[in-house]
């Protein structure tokens, strides 16, 4: 007995909780839930309007940037310190002005050094020249041996062959000396330094950074399926935001390589480079969409409910107002384009504004 008592004391109290879960979720209670109730649609006396499909013209902007077309990078063909720079960035220069200096001491005393052999060669063999001459004069006469003919003949061979060693020896000091100075191979306008008066220049290391301002170019990662469709000598219409410019723009390169990871092919156009912009600035590409139907509405006529947007719609049927909850897409001049929820020949009732008050309880 007084196991069951414990069982039907369980019981009760399981029922209990129940009921007032029960409760406190509104069972008991007659009140619709809100947002639900219907309104009749000939107590409604403002604007209505029929859902209508609606051609759109829709545009990809595509992001790219502003490249140099003739960049260079200034390096040096000698080892050497580097003396005096001429320029800083954003220096303008023009094809042939001097850009660095380098030491040119050792360089000097390497030219010296080649003339003075030039010198010692060439007297010697012009010694040799006349020592030749005598030996066949008295070898004619049969004065001296044939032995005699040939070393004088040797002799002047060899130092009219060092002559043109040490004569190409000049020159390879005297193109070294040249390299010294380092003049600008283009006209345009220097990006970076990237050495100081006192650091060594070695051969192939970058010291000066040029780009000329006249041949820019706007490069931009274009989707493989938008990039087929293009072809050299086209014109589209690029922006730069920095400068706030729209600007016309012919296809110049297609890179024919596909990025396997973005599924893109490289695109670059020539524009009119005279506007002042600069390399590395940010610029967009318009590609044209092809056109497509849709619906359009104005953006005061949607309303939200929470997180979600609606419209006011009377149903057909039964001549009653509904909520209709739909998925918005992009603003397309100054229109709310709603992808979905709604169907053609749908009508809004543009101006109902619901009791929300009345509707809660």
């Amino acid at each position: 007995m007084q196991g069951k008592s414990k069982l039907v004391g369980s019981l009760l109290a399981l029922l209990v909780v129940v009921g007032a879960v029960l409760y406190m979720a509104g069972s008991f209670s007659n009140k619709q839930v809100a947002g639900l109730k219907t309104t009749n649609a000939n107590n409604y006396h403002g604007k209505r309007e029929t859902v209508l499909l609606q051609k759109i013209s829709r545009s990809e902007w595509v992001p790219g940037s502003i490249i140099a077309k003739q960049n260079t990078q200034i390096s040096s063909r000698v080892m050497a310190q580097v003396e005096r720079l001429s320029v800083r960035a954003g220096d303008k220069v023009t094809k042939g002005d001097l850009l660095i200096t380098l030491q040119q001491d050792d360089f000097k005393a390497q030219l010296a050094q080649s003339e003075a052999q030039i010198n010692a060669i060439q007297a010697a063999l012009t010694q040799a020249t006349k020592q030749l001459k005598r030996i066949e004069s008295v070898y004619a006469q049969g004065l001296v041996s044939l032995s005699e003919l040939d070393n004088a003949k040797a002799n002047f061979d060899s130092l009219s062959a060092n002559l043109i060693a040490a004569k190409q020896q000049q020159t390879q000091a005297k193109v070294a000396l040249s390299y010294t100075r380092i003049t600008a191979p283009i006209s345009g306008v220097v990006v970076e330094r990237l050495v100081e008066p006192g650091d060594t220049a070695t051969p192939g290391q970058a010291l000066l950074g040029l780009y000329n301002p006249q041949q820019l170019q706007v490069e931009f990662n274009v989707r493989e399926t938008q990039a087929v469709k293009l072809q050299l000598g086209q014109s589209l219409t690029i922006k730069l935001p920095a400068l706030n410019l729209t600007l016309p723009a012919t296809v110049a390169e297609i890179v024919p390589v596909a990025d396997s990871a973005s599924r893109s092919l490289l695109i670059r156009l020539d524009f009119d480079s005279s506007v002042g912009v600069m390399p590395g600035l940010y610029a967009q590409l318009e590609l044209v969409l092809p056109d497509e139907q849709g619906i359009l509405l104005d953006s005061s006529w949607i309303h939200e409910f929470g997180q979600l947007t609606m419209l006011y719609v009377i149903n057909s049927d039964n001549e009653q107002i509904e909520r209709r909850f739909v998925r918005l897409g992009e603003i397309i001049g100054a229109k709310q384009h709603v992808v979905t929820g709604l169907n053609p020949g749908d009508i809004l009732a543009v101006d109902y504004l619901p009791n929300l008050a009345h509707t809660a309880r």
